[in-house]
């Protein structure tokens, strides 16, 4: 029996399988394509034949050991890259043993190469002072002032992912009451967040200097070529903002704070004005909170418990209607982090 060409298995693998079989977000794709891009083009090296020679036999798991070596030593991968990629290598080798019995044995010797283990880092999260300096800083005279006042703001009250903060458009928000953002989140899974009226004004004020409706399918943050902003710009943006408040607050100088700082920092200060542990992570329809940010909340949480009335600012409050009298799915949404 003729074996299989490398090639036609590498398509099926991503334009049927992952896409049609799994339903994986584009996102997730992307980074198997690229894992894929980078192992084949190391094989290619490491054997002395072009991409398009390459068969399945050359694909070892001492070929993927070599190749999970050279993305640390040679590349200065990190950890969680390195795992990334291997799970690329592991799921098309996890799909050739279902469709191709011939090759469990060489599927589970690379599906046996593990995961290296990490130190996970403490998560970083503002203060409240802090929080309220870098909104202080930001000129909202400005078309960029308005528009990453409107941002952080956003990024404050739902503590969404960069990833999920561009992928807004202006018809996922509800302003008039209950204000809310449907939120497009990891996995293809929605959610809904209340926003506080704050949030709603700065909002507002930034989509009436755009001349844009609520009803429009337009990006909600764009850069100043009116394209929708990239994780790239959120990231620049904070660091900005971030930058300019240091002055007036120095403990800003030593933090690195990137989007995902204000992801903890809104289930921190959600957490220290009593809002329950277990709202924040059920809410945020993450698959795991990890230890270090588990440990993280649960500090907060004794720092609610003695200090009661904490608020992190005026407008972080607990739901004030009855929880029996509102259904469920009308609780708070807000994000945990991960």
């Amino acid at each position: 029996m003729a074996k299989p060409d490398l090639g036609p298995l590498i398509r099926r693998f991503f334009e049927q399988h992952l896409v049609s079989e799994r339903g994986l977000s584009g996102h997730t794709v992307l980074s198997y394509r690229d894992a894929w891009k980078l192992f084949l083009q190391f094989v290619s090296t490491q054997k002395g034949k072009t991409c398009t020679d390459l068969t399945l036999e050359d694909l070892t798991a001492d070929t993927v050991r070599r190749f999970l070596n050279h993305l640390e030593e040679k590349r200065k991968n990190g950890i969680h890259t390195r795992n990334n990629r291997l799970a690329a290598i592991h799921a098309f080798f996890a799909y050739l043993s279902t469709i191709d019995p011939r090759h469990l044995s060489q599927g589970k010797a690379i599906l046996a190469v593990p995961f290296k283990r990490r130190a996970a880092p403490v998560p970083e999260y503002l203060e409240r002072e802090e929080v309220l300096k870098i909104f202080a800083v930001i000129d909202v005279r400005t078309f960029h002032g308005q528009r990453d006042d409107a941002l952080l703001r956003v990024l404050y009250n739902t503590g969404m992912r960069a990833q999920e903060l561009v992928s807004l458009d202006v018809n996922h928000l509800r302003l008039s009451r209950p204000s809310h953002v449907r939120i497009h989140g990891k996995g293809q899974k929605e959610r809904t967040c209340p926003l506080w009226k704050e949030t709603v004004q700065a909002v507002k004020s930034y989509l009436e200097r755009r001349a844009v409706s609520l009803t429009d399918p337009v990006p909600l943050f764009v850069n100043r070529d009116g394209t929708r902003l990239t994780r790239f710009g959120v990231r620049y943006i904070v660091a900005h903002r971030v930058a300019e408040a240091a002055s007036r607050c120095p403990s800003l100088l030593t933090r690195k704070v990137t989007p995902h700082t204000w992801r903890h920092t809104t289930a921190m200060h959600l957490l220290q004005s009593n809002v329950d542990l277990s709202m924040i992570k059920r809410s945020s329809r993450a698959r795991n909170c990890s230890p270090p940010t588990e440990n993280m909340l649960l500090r907060g949480s004794v720092i609610g418990i003695s200090c009661p009335g904490f608020r992190a600012c005026s407008y972080v409050k607990q739901p004030t209607w009855p929880v029996a009298t509102r259904p469920a799915s009308r609780r708070l949404s807000f994000a945990c982090c991960t």
